[in-house]
């Protein structure tokens, strides 16, 4: 079962030949003659600039480059339009790009560890992948930190894993990494951050939403997943009210 696909542009990494695939895509799906030019600027992500009829100077951030196709989809239709509700999908993005102060040193992202000592999250990711995507996402994975939390009541909830749109990496909660909890349910979750490089989150009523009517639905057709949400429900006990192992953004 193929849930959904991206073209190839998303599947590349990031050299000199992925940027010019890029550029050849919004330029064949614009109409337009696109010269690109990639930046580091901290204050403004994305720039245009109509050179002439048929001619369009397009700067953007580098953080650009791990964007979804949704959003160079997007972006391409405003080249051809200059339609505001498809520049409304590229700000969305744009908005989520954190870029660190001048005067401050460059944020040290946490390592990728994908092998646990139970679970290879790549492994599972990559079949996950394959099986529900063709394998057309573009991500890295691994496990997230641990967190002791001292508590005297039961928690409510457990944020098992997350999806950082920008970097496209998956974090999953290391509480997973464990014997007692079912493989089947580690790849339930996977392919849970996986759809959300697919279905984009949006703003409706100025609040954030992740997940819509559209996700719920695609979700809904993963298999047996009712037994899913009850296993999701049944592992919060899994470690007992003393800890609960959460994962950083």
């Amino acid at each position: 079962m193929v849930m959904s696909t991206e073209p190839p542009l998303m599947t590349m990494p990031l050299t000199p030949a992925a940027i010019e695939q890029r550029r050849r895509f919004l330029a064949d799906a614009s109409g337009r003659r696109v010269d690109l030019v990639i930046t580091r600027n901290r204050v403004r992500m994305i720039s245009v600039a109509y050179v002439s009829e048929g001619h369009v100077r397009l700067r953007m951030h580098e953080q650009f480059l791990h964007a979804p196709t949704a959003v160079y989809q997007a972006l391409a239709a405003y080249l051809r339009t200059r339609r505001r509700t498809e520049w409304a999908v590229v700000a969305a993005f744009a908005r989520q790009i954190v870029v660190p102060a001048s005067s401050s040193r460059p944020r040290r992202r946490a390592p990728m560890v994908a092998k646990g000592q139970v679970y290879d999250l790549q492994a599972i990711a990559d079949a996950v992948n394959a099986r529900f995507f063709d394998g057309q996402i573009a991500f890295e994975i691994g496990w997230g930190p641990r967190r002791r939390r001292s508590s005297r009541r039961q928690p409510r909830s457990i944020r098992y894993g997350s999806w950082t749109v920008a970097t496209r990496t998956i974090r999953i909660n290391p509480l997973l990494d464990d014997p007692r909890v079912p493989r089947e349910f580690v790849e339930y979750i996977v392919f849970h951050e996986l759809l959300h490089a697919v279905i984009q989150s949006y703003q409706q009523g100025g609040r954030r939403i992740d997940h819509g009517e559209t996700f719920r639905r695609r979700e809904a057709e993963y298999p047996d997943i009712r037994r899913m949400r009850l296993m999701s429900k049944q592992l919060l006990s899994l470690n007992g009210p003393s800890f609960l192992l959460n994962i950083a953004d």
